[in-house]
């Protein structure tokens, strides 16, 4: 079944602007033509949607993000929540995202399997959903504060151990893998500027996901840490919040992906009252150098691509456009900038970019009709009445 949407005003994140009144001809789930409409040869058959008016961006893309995390005040709190249940919220948190425009993320950490659960849902059209990209249980080493996220980090200590826990995510069809390179901010234990698992180590599990040509990501706080990562082959540093020149020089010339998570250090300072004063603390060591670190990491040629870690506190499923709108208010990126780092980049990020992330012949038809100019006020992508519509793989599903 063909469909013409015809008129509208397109975003092209290859070349970061916008083409007046072209026309985007589907073929059920996959775009066959985008150009201009005398360009575009239409099926005499085929639908037609008039968007005079209207803007189209490509699906959105989240690279970090955690569906089975609900924004609590106190993220310990997850584990009281009980399995069958949080299975059933992810659900709804899914179709948020969807709803937002956000046709694709990549769930970096999950509780006792439960993505794998999700994704084999929403494939099944039982739920509806983003296309996901799961990683089952996160890899760390024997350490401090794991306990306070019940049931999602798999501990392993030596190359042997790690390779064998890469594997067990693999199995049960983990579509990239992700590993501990430093400590964290949201358990008790976790010293970020502290490297964790040895470059040996996450080698073995970068080695193991390359077998299946599947790529790892790897929290990284401090530079220590993200040096040894970058030198294990990692394809994406999270966070990034304590980078120095170093790492930030061997991330560009490895070709290595940043995901910062910039939002989420505003939100705790907004709840401050209610965020737990040791995730508050290490939030503030962090805040004030890391917009410094994300532009000098654009001046080095380093890729960035978009992340919220959506689920942690008062990181709600949904708002996840939110983090788009911070890179442009804050001055780190303009709007085409951010809209890119939300497109193109991150399909690239995660090696998608060959089906999503820019609205080209023979990939999936994502995308999102907006009514207003997002390059005019990048805002309009966080506010849900500016979305008339969603489509994944074709279908309209908001």
């Amino acid at each position: 079944m063909h469909t013409l949407f015809k008129n509208a005003t397109i975003f092209d994140p290859q070349n970061r602007r916008l083409l007046e009144n072209v026309a985007l001809l589907v073929n059920n789930e996959v775009i066959e033509a985008m150009g201009e409409i005398q360009e575009v040869h239409c099926p005499p058959n085929a639908e037609t949607v008039d968007l005079s008016g209207k803007w189209i961006i490509p699906g959105l893309l989240d690279c970090h993000v955690h569906l089975d995390m609900h924004g609590m005040a106190d993220t310990y709190q997850e584990n009281l929540v009980e399995d069958k249940l949080r299975t059933l919220r992810v659900a709804c948190e899914a179709e948020a995202t969807l709803k937002a425009g956000f046709t694709t993320v990549r769930n970096i950490g999950t509780v006792n399997g439960i993505d794998f659960a999700l994704k084999a849902g929403i494939e099944a059209g039982y739920c509806r959903g983003p296309r996901l990209i799961t990683a089952g249980r996160i890899i760390s080493m024997t350490c401090s504060g794991t306990e306070y996220f019940a049931g999602m980090y798999r501990i392993a200590d030596g190359p042997d151990e790690c390779r064998r826990a890469a594997r067990e995510q693999l199995k049960q069809g983990a579509d990239f893998l992700k590993l501990m390179a430093t400590g964290a901010v949201m358990n008790p234990g976790g010293v970020p500027g502290a490297s964790q698992l040895e470059v040996d180590e996450m080698r073995a599990v970068v080695e193991e996901g390359l077998k299946l040509g599947k790529h790892t990501a790897a929290h990284a706080h401090g530079a220590p840490g993200i040096k040894k990562a970058v030198a294990a082959g990692v394809r994406t540093i999270e966070h990034g919040t304590m980078a120095d020149e170093d790492a930030l020089v061997a991330m560009a010339e490895a070709g290595v992906f940043l995901v910062p998570t910039m939002m989420l250090h505003t939100l705790f300072e907004d709840h401050a009252e209610k965020v737990p004063e040791f995730m508050l603390n290490k939030s503030r060591i962090m805040e004030d150098a890391y917009k410094g670190i994300v532009l000098r990491a654009k001046e080095l040629g380093v890729e960035i691509a978009m992340g919220t870690d959506a689920g942690t506190n008062f990181n709600y499923h949904g708002n996840n456009a939110a983090e788009i709108v911070y890179l442009v208010e804050n001055e780190i990126m303009s709007p085409s900038e951010a809209l890119t780092c939300a497109t193109l980049s991150a399909a690239r990020a995660i090696q998608l970019d060959h089906q999503v992330g820019s609205l080209e012949s023979g990939k999936l038809a994502d995308f999102v009709v907006l009514t207003a100019n997002p390059l005019a006020d990048i805002s309009v992508l966080a506010e849900k009445d500016n979305i008339e519509a969603v489509y994944k793989g074709g279908k309209l599903v908001r």
